[in-house]
């Protein structure tokens, strides 16, 4: 008797999801907004709806008044959700929380967004 993918093996959840946030800079009277910024969050939850609600519950204690450059006032306000990934284990000092794989294109310096600052692009050891 054959077994059906859903009666494949069974993964017990780590209860942790790193759940990415995003937030818009706005500035008064303007069209779009001043910046975007994701921002990646920890949340414990028995399942993922339970991490998403919960993600909204905390996503308002990132909202905030800030100023531009030059002067102007603006407010940081919650866009939504982009992604949420379950974590293998739950989280210790050095636990992996996210990460993206990304294609270089013709040049690596062309296709992927720079490390910043320049100072944390740590050369390689050695090359294999």
């Amino acid at each position: 008797m054959s077994r059906g993918a859903d009666e494949g093996a069974r993964v017990d959840s780590s209860g942790w999801f790193a759940v990415e946030l995003r937030y818009d800079y706005v500035v008064t009277d303007a069209p779009s907004p001043y910046l975007v910024e994701d921002r990646v969050i920890l949340v414990d939850a028995d399942d993922e709806e339970a991490a998403l609600g919960r993600a909204v519950e905390l996503a308002p204690d990132y909202e905030d008044d800030f100023e531009t450059d030059d002067g102007q006032p603006g407010l940081i306000r919650f866009a939504g959700i982009v992604a949420i990934k379950e974590l293998d284990d739950p989280p210790v000092a050095g636990t992996e929380v996210w990460h993206e794989f990304m294609t270089p294109g013709a040049t690596q310096a062309d296709a992927l967004p720079p490390v910043w600052p320049l100072e944390m692009a740590f050369p390689r050891a050695h090359d294999d």
